[in-house]
């Protein structure tokens, strides 16, 4: 397999943009603890200078072996011992705050990963583009800030033992350096152009990484279980799983064995350099030019440079790819929000407390991703105290309506009023403490009932006689604690039933001390007889208020005031049950459809 294809020219001045984002990193990773962050810088740097004092007292102890009294040579063995013990102890405390660090790190940016989420829009969460870049993120950013600050700091420690080890050297052979530092830094630029060639991978797979993540989401949750078992669908999702990350494998281990066959190549080079530096050594300590102990100095000398100057190569290339990666973070955290959506707007001069009115007109929608009107040239009205059913086929635009109705993407101004004010003058998160809803989709909250129900209106969320009172509005009558677990993802968990979890769902919107009301197609799990009770008991509820329902049985939607009916992103009637069935063919039509199945069933 060639991955030629995603090699990019790596320059000096893209390394040197990349390094750019360290200060960022670093002011991200300050801000987590600011304390433990000096603390860490300190230790590297103490860190970095054990190495050469322990070299410098075994250096000392044996040049003074049969040269001085057994006194002097207590004292050097006691400095050796002492200062063997302090590199031991930094290197605890290193290990313990960089492990402290770690956790903080790990968490603080989760949540803020998860903190930007709760902040962006529906429209962000329906485009492909923005869930790759929040999969990159999951896969390989959550933890990497640390990565790059402990990269920085290996740099550091590395640096101050390589400065130090290069100051005994020189003191001796300064042209010993050139061999010792040429070698790394003629193999760093092909260790970045790999870097790159291993970054530039991994983001042209993030679509299929995601596809695998979902085929694995699937073969691993109970939601999908049966039609899994049913369909005999196992070998081939397992199929598909194994054809998209066989080719991963495949990518992985070319681009391992080039590495690793660079990094053998350029360690037998360092090595057969070093070992001429030591023939060196050897040579002047033979003919009596230096003292044993600083042969031994010289060559733990050579050790540190050649380990340290590999240390901080594969450290800076390590940097270099954690950087590409950092960058990705930053540019999710960037995603422009829409203001009101984490309730910052500047502008709130409209205020709402009770909705009155909603007026729809020449309504025109298509999606970001797609120039296709959904919608075309809507117009209704509703007023308090109405229940309206929104009638119409699959595709027809109902449920895009609702999203509109609810904010959740932004329409052009002038288009939706709430009490004669356009939607787009009201802060979202006050226009929705006006608002419950109930989508098709509704989520099945793997919680207790009481968050269940009680995440319709979360700051009233300990209200036990409000929740009582609303779940016995419904019948839901098989759970005995508001406290039980639901679901089976957890221990003690109740499973339910389709029709029981909607009838949850339910509950939540009903929760809510709104004042308009939205069902999306609750009726979907629902026998016959259990929806009846529910339009009954919604219907009820809504008095006084605005009640909408999406229904595609017309038995359920002759129950409201009015009915809607859309048809191919139009509104093509408007009016009772009866007014309909005489001036709408359309709908005359659904419904003998509807009448005819009845028949046919019973």
């Amino acid at each position: 397999m060639d991955l030629k294809e995603y090699d990019t020219p790596v320059t000096i001045k893209g390394i040197l943009n990349i390094m750019k984002m360290i200060p960022r990193v670093f002011k991200l990773i300050k801000q987590v603890d600011k304390t433990n962050f000096y603390i860490i810088l300190l230790l590297s740097a103490v860190t970095g200078i054990c190495p050469i004092i322990t070299l410098l007292a075994s250096q000392n102890l044996l040049n003074l072996i049969g040269r001085t009294t057994m006194n002097v040579i207590l004292v050097a063995l006691i400095i050796y011992i002492v200062a063997n013990l302090f590199s031991e102890c930094m290197g605890c405390l290193s290990e313990y705050f960089d492990g402290r660090f770690q956790k903080l790190i790990t968490y603080k940016l989760s949540y803020m990963v998860m903190k930007k989420c709760t902040n962006l829009s529906l429209r962000h969460f329906e485009d492909a583009d923005v869930y790759d870049k929040l999969q990159r993120v999951q896969d390989q950013t959550s933890y990497k800030p640390y990565t790059i600050f402990m990269s920085i700091i290996n740099i550091i420690t590395s640096s101050v033992t390589l400065v130090s080890s290069v100051i005994i050297i020189c003191n001796w052979k300064p042209w010993v350096l050139l061999i010792l530092v040429l070698i790394p830094l003629v193999s760093s630029l092909y260790f970045f152009k790999i870097a790159q060639r291993e970054f530039n991978v991994l983001w042209a797979r993030a679509s299929k990484a995601r596809e695998s993540w979902y085929i694995s989401y699937l073969l691993t949750r109970d939601n999908a279980f049966k039609e899994i078992k049913l369909y005999n669908l196992g070998k081939y999702l397992l199929q598909k799983f194994k054809n998209i990350n066989e080719n991963f494998l495949k990518q992985d281990i070319s681009l391992l064995k080039k590495r690793n066959l660079f990094t053998f190549l350029f360690e037998v080079v360092e090595q057969l350099c070093i070992d001429v530096i030591l023939i060196i050594v050897i040579y002047f300590a033979a003919i009596g030019e230096i003292l044993i102990g600083n042969v031994v100095g010289l060559i733990n000398a050579l050790n540190l440079v050649s380990s340290n100057s590999k240390k901080i190569l594969n450290t800076i290339y390590s940097l270099y790819q954690d950087n590409l990666y950092i960058e990705q973070l930053f540019d999710f955290l960037s995603i422009e929000e829409d203001l009101s959506e984490n309730g910052e707007t500047l502008d709130k001069k409209n205020m709402i407390s009770e909705i009155e009115k909603i007026e729809v007109k020449n309504l025109t929608f298509s999606y970001p991703s797609n120039n296709i009107d959904v919608l075309k040239d809507i117009n209704f009205e509703i007023k308090r105290g109405e229940t309206v059913a929104i009638v119409g086929k699959n595709g027809s635009g109902k449920s895009t309506l609702v999203k509109l109705l609810l904010n959740l993407y932004k329409v052009k101004d002038n288009r939706i009023f709430f009490n004669n004010s356009c939607i787009n003058t009201y802060d979202c998160i006050e226009l929705r403490r006006n608002i419950a809803a109930l989508f098709q989709d509704f989520v099945k909250y793997e919680l207790t009932l009481r968050e269940n129900v009680g995440f319709g209106d979360i700051e009233n969320i300990s209200n036990d006689d409000e929740m009582k009172k609303v779940l016995e509005s419904i019948n839901i009558d098989y759970i005995d604690n508001l406290d039980d677990q639901l679901g089976l993802w957890f221990n003690d968990g109740v499973e339910l039933s389709g029709g029981q979890w909607q009838k949850i769902a339910i509950a939540r919107t009903l929760f809510r001390n709104a004042s308009l009301y939205i069902l999306d197609e609750p009726s979907s799990a629902l026998d016959p007889i259990a929806e009846k009770s529910i339009i009954d008991m919604f219907i009820k509820m809504v008095k006084g208020k605005i009640g909408i329902f999406i229904s595609h049985r017309l038995s359920t939607a002759k129950l409201a005031d009015k009915i809607i009916v859309i048809d191919a992103g139009k509104v093509i009637g408007i009016g009772t049950h009866e007014e309909l069935l005489q001036n709408n063919k359309t709908y005359r039509k659904m419904y003998e459809i509807e009448t005819l199945q009845w028949k046919v069933v019973s």
